[in-house]
């Protein structure tokens, strides 16, 4: 059974403490060559095959080159490889690996360095964190689950500048999934063992590397022999600041260049405070309530919709949230939203033996920030309709190992796939042995329509059997949304470039101005 990921679950509190100290109310001179980020949380490893928490995969893209690049509005581009064709079924896809690659320390890259890697990540022993997003390939699964042998996988090098990859199922857009997949160093791994990301032995192959870190503080410096040019900014300071005001105050104290997600509340403040350097960018990023099937009052589709039918999302995004996000009662975004539909909701709940002389009673877990102002009226909501659920706040980690034990009733949670905007992606988090398994639902029929969905590269038949699958999803009711949220930056004047359409966080394409 898998278990919940923290990359995609409950990723945005990732637990790093805040910095202790601030600096004074004074604008502080930004050093000249310099990116300072202030990030919600700090990396828990430094190994890609390893690393569960959503800020280790946003900073990879810093020092480690991926399979497929991210290009402009989060398209494909050149990474490892500077190829990728698909066969006519889109079961077999050959991805030719550029020529002239090192490592940091001057070792060349070829295609055995990628094979090698997924061969590592399909390894019971050694398994990658996002094992599940990979077993679409032939016998990765069997490996991962089963410990089955890991050179069985269907992938292979027929030469040093070619690699194959043989899939169980047809995806006309399994490049995306090369996107997020970090090859690492396996000489430097063989000679080293565990210790091989510290930082007097990490081998790297982006245009930056690691030099110093804290529990706090990570600080790059440039490798020219990952792709490092001229004009890129000459050292990136990342701080782990798991406080959201502590974050604005530090930015507009002039300490950063870059500050992640601040406070959500105030969107329209800042939007008129910092006008064009307050950018928001949409986002796979949502809130939801997952709802444990196998509990006796939750085991029935029927109640599980009412309960989704019984709260308001358009008063939870515009009055609790302050319009601040956007109501998610589908999964596909621009899709028409269900209406609150509380006499509904009421009248299959009282089919059902539930009123509220005999309320419908469960636990509801719920993070200590404005996802608990969100549930209290939630459950003031499922009052109205004959449902007594009783609020329980804990912190994140608290919540992970309830959810992973399968102890819990219902939860609000997070999901963040980074820059997967595919709602296949999205929804696939759900599946049997997905990244955010914890509804203990399964339904063969899902999955199927998921890889139907995938196996459609025509824009209008990948939507149909999209929203096929989310129909299946939406009928049985395991999870229920309540809204998706952005990914939003302060930004300094100074900083400038990055790729269209997408939020500053592929840090070579930026740019420092001189002051």
């Amino acid at each position: 059974m898998s278990q919940i990921n923290r990359r995609t679950l409950l990723s945005s509190f990732a637990i790093v403490p805040a910095l202790s100290t601030l600096s004074a109310c004074g604008k502080t001179a930004a050093p000249a060559d310099i990116l300072r980020v202030g990030l919600r949380g700090g990396p828990d490893s430094l190994d890609p095959l390893k690393a569960e928490f959503a800020a280790a995969a946003l900073l990879f893209r810093q020092f480690y080159l991926p399979v497929v690049g991210y290009g402009p509005k989060g398209g494909p581009a050149p990474g490892f490889a500077t190829s990728w064709t698909p066969s006519n079924d889109n079961k077999t896809w050959t991805f030719e690996i550029a020529q002239g690659l090192t490592w940091s320390d001057g070792k060349a890259i070829d295609s055995k360095d990628v094979l090698d890697s997924l061969r590592m990540g399909a390894d019971r022993k050694t398994a990658y964190a996002d094992a599940s997003e990979l077993y679409m390939i032939k016998g990765y699964r069997d490996c991962v689950v089963d410990g089955k042998d890991p050179t069985t996988i269907g992938v292979s090098a027929p030469s040093p500048t070619s690699l194959v990859i043989e899939l169980e199922v047809s995806d006309a857009a399994f490049w995306s999934r090369m996107q997020e997949f970090y090859p690492v160093p396996m000489h430097t791994i063989a000679a080293h063992g565990e210790k091989w990301t510290d930082l007097d032995k990490i081998v790297v192959s982006g245009p930056y590397k690691p030099i110093e870190r804290s529990q706090t503080r990570l600080v790059f410096d440039k490798n020219p022999k990952g792709g490092w040019v001229e004009g890129m900014p000459g050292k990136i300071s990342v701080e782990a600041i798991d406080d959201s005001s502590t974050r604005l105050r530090m930015f507009q104290s002039g300490d950063l260049d870059l500050a992640q997600d601040p406070p959500l509340l105030r969107a329209g403040d800042f939007a008129k405070e910092f006008g064009s350097q307050y950018q928001r960018f949409q986002a796979p990023r949502l809130i939801y309530i997952s709802f444990n099937t196998k509990k006796p009052q939750l085991q029935d589709p029927d109640i599980r919709r009412a309960l989704a039918m019984g709260f308001d999302r358009t008063v939870i995004a515009n009055a609790v949230m302050r319009g601040s996000v956007e109501p998610a009662g589908r999964f596909v975004r621009d899709q028409a939203q269900p209406k609150y539909d509380p006499d509904g909701a009421r009248a299959i709940l009282s089919a059902k033996g539930y009123t509220p002389a005999n309320p419908l009673r469960f636990e509801i877990l719920v993070t200590k920030d404005d996802r608990e102002r969100a549930a209290i009226q939630i459950v003031d909501m499922w009052k109205q309709i004959g449902v007594e659920a009783t609020m329980f706040a804990a912190d994140s980690s608290a919540i992970i190992s309830r959810l992973n034990g399968f102890d819990f009733e219902s939860a609000i949670v997070s999901i963040d796939k980074g820059m997967k905007s595919d709602a296949i992606d999205l929804m696939a988090s759900w599946g049997e042995g997905g990244t955010a398994y914890s509804h203990q639902w399964k339904d063969p029929a899902f999955n199927q329509a998921l890889s139907d969905a995938r196996a459609q590269s025509e824009p209008a038949a990948r939507l149909e059997k999209t929203l096929a699958a989310e129909q299946i999803l939406l009928k049985a009711c395991p999870v229920t949304g309540v809204w998706f949220f952005p990914s939003s930056w302060l930004v300094n004047p100074r900083v400038t470039g990055g790729l269209e359409g997408i939020a500053p966080i592929i840090w070579p394409t930026l740019r420092l101005t001189k002051s």
